[in-house]
């Protein structure tokens, strides 16, 4: 359990609680952060400010057991600024939460009193069972994983969690932080190779006392914390181009790890500060946290990493609503609605229209298509439109590039490639897939034109038809699709249903008689 504040993070879970605006502050033991959220059905984070800055409180207690007079009044100083920043984002209620380094320290709790007394606010410290519970529910969300293992690497511990269907089965937390074991193995600048292997033998070590076993045939890794999403970030920018902005669910794949650990273990401390990608202030502490991700890797077999964008700050956030990870599905209905409210050229009742008749065009059109493909079908139908608030002739591009740019939890990388294209493409005379790649291939070519033509006659038959989508019967017989509704005009549906029935290779036959104007 937490210690400290008696009004924990968990206490404020009455109808009042649900929807409001909260600011969480991480004292973490490498930097500090801080972040404002509302949480949304349980199941969406929609994030109104952050700031983070570096703290390197670990320093201080593995050399002296104890935080500094120096390095509190300096923290203290940061946190101010993260109460304002919080304030000014409009939180309604702002609570911090500190983890190793004030755990470990002999005076923690003073700081923490003082804290609490010069901020007025709620501050807690976390214990390794907690800081896990919370790195987990926040790296878990918005991330299509039922089963694996997540791995939290912060600047004084290390946290791994294991988890079933989104739950957590086990935890642990072992003092393999990546500033703590930087100071205390990498004596070089650059690090010699003995060092470096020195560092990864005690990982090996730790993780093999504390029966660490490898990741099952189903399971993925997970990574969150700072270290992590830098790593992320300087592997796409090697890589060049790609077409999703947001680094959460960006996956890493051990060689490509190898590659970063080697660009960033070769340069100088100085001009390892310049490459792209990596704040400068990680640049004394990131090639330790990359060894240790690597021993992690080794240890447990994972041939790659899906960076979580999201941690304990965001946990936290969730925490104050439910105890439990949302469903896969539950994550990406409430994301692509919430998206699209943000816009107003979105007509939610249309949207909703369109979505299920798109699914239902899908199955009657292909069946047997992939749940991907239908998975991206429905996003797709649902956003179609909200490019429209920017502007109306150029709607599906617009529509497309917020889909690579926006909040989108719950869905892959590849999967939010798969809903843009098929949006784009519903505004062009075919699937373009080359803006997409590395996520998108040739292959992929056909599947994005089924997506595009789905939801395109989806919409027209929403726009045009005179009865509620749900009537419309459709069946599947010899080849053919019967289509059996009333429309103000079969003009509109011509384009659309012939670039479907190129799509899927089927005969679509419409039945029903158009009605008078006027």
């Amino acid at each position: 359990m937490l210690v400290g504040d008696p009004v924990s993070v968990h206490a404020q879970r009455d109808g009042t609680s649900r929807g409001e605006t909260l600011g969480v502050i991480d004292i973490g033991s490498n930097s500090g952060r801080v972040l404002v959220a509302r949480v949304r059905d349980s199941a969406h984070l929609d994030v109104l400010g952050d700031a983070r800055s570096p703290l390197r409180l670990v320093r201080d207690v593995a050399r002296a057991g104890q935080l500094s007079t120096d390095t509190i009044e300096r923290t203290l100083g940061i946190v101010r600024g993260f109460v304002a920043v919080a304030a000014s984002s409009g939180a309604e209620r702002t609570v911090a939460v500190a983890t190793a380094a004030v755990r470990e320290a002999a005076n923690g709790e003073e700081f923490i009193q003082r804290t609490r007394e010069e901020l007025k606010i709620s501050v807690e410290i976390a214990d390794g069972e907690e800081e896990a519970r919370y790195g987990f529910l926040g790296a878990v969300h918005g991330l299509p994983v039922q089963d694996g293992i997540v791995l939290d690497v912060g600047g004084g511990s290390l946290q791994l969690i294991h988890f079933r269907q989104r739950r957590i089965e086990r935890s642990w937390s072992l003092p393999l932080g990546a500033l703590r074991l930087s100071d205390r193995f990498l004596k070089s600048d650059p690090p010699t190779r003995g060092e470096m292997r020195a560092l990864k033998e005690h990982v090996y070590t730790t993780l093999e006392k504390a029966g660490i076993e490898p990741l099952q045939a189903d399971e993925r890794m997970v990574g969150t914390g700072g270290t992590i999403r830098n790593l992320g970030k300087v592997d796409r920018r090697v890589r060049g181009d790609y077409p999703i902005s947001r680094l959460h669910g960006y996956v890493v794949d051990r060689r490509r790890l190898d590659g970063v650990v080697s660009l960033l273990s070769g340069a100088s401390a100085n001009n390892r500060a310049t490459i792209p990608g990596l704040n400068a202030d990680r640049a004394d502490s990131i090639v330790g946290g990359a060894l240790v991700v690597q021993g992690v890797m080794d240890r447990l077999l994972a041939s790659e990493l899906t960076v979580a964008g999201y941690g304990l700050r965001e946990g936290i956030a969730l925490c104050s609503v439910t105890d439990e990870a949302a469903s896969v599905e539950q994550v990406q209905s409430v994301a692509t609605r919430s998206l699209g409210d943000h816009f107003t050229a979105y007509n939610a009742p249309r949207a909703e229209q369109r979505t299920a008749l798109a699914r239902r065009l899908m199955a009657s059109l292909q069946p047997g298509l992939s749940d991907e493909v239908l998975l991206a079908s429905t996003a797709a139908a649902r956003l179609l439109d909200i490019g429209a608030s920017i502007d109306h002739y150029r709607r599906h591009a617009h529509s497309a590039r917020i889909v690579c740019d926006a909040n989108l939890d719950g869905f892959a990388h590849r999967t939010l490639a798969l809903i843009a294209a098929g949006i784009y493409a519903v505004g062009e005379r075919e699937a373009a897939i080359k803006p997409y790649a590395p996520l998108l291939t040739a292959a992929d070519q056909s599947a994005v034109e089924q997506i595009a033509a789905g939801v395109a006659l989806a919409d027209a038959l929403v726009r045009y038809g005179s009865v509620d989508p749900e009537r419309i019967a459709l069946e599947r017989s010899n080849g053919h699709v019967v289509l059996a509704t009333r429309v103000v005009d079969a003009w509109p549906l011509e384009a659309p249903t012939r670039r479907a029935e190129r799509a899927f290779g089927a005969s679509i036959i419409r039945v029903g008689e158009s009605i008078p104007v006027g």
